[in-house]
């Protein structure tokens, strides 16, 4: 399967959930980083700290977008 998931109950400890499912139809690599990092670079971020929730999910995204571009990314996308 190449699909992965995160499920947090209480994320950060604020009495928020998050969940999501992260589709690998081109391959695992992008889908276990995305699962890997995204809670904790979204819980970092000042916009889910002021709890404009859907900002921080539009940040988030393009973050890890970034993330993966930098040259430690691309070679952790390498090692999954």
């Amino acid at each position: 399967m190449e699909d992965s998931h995160i499920a947090h109950i209480n994320l950060a400890n604020d009495g928020i959930s998050l969940f999501g499912v992260f589709d690998g139809h081109r391959g695992k690599d992008v889908a276990l980083f995305v699962e890997k990092h995204f809670a904790d670079e979204m819980v970092k971020l000042e916009s889910y700290k002021s709890k404009m929730y859907k900002k921080a999910f539009e940040e988030v995204f393009l973050k890890l977008d970034e993330m993966m571009l930098t040259r430690e990314g691309e070679d952790e996308l390498l090692e999954i």
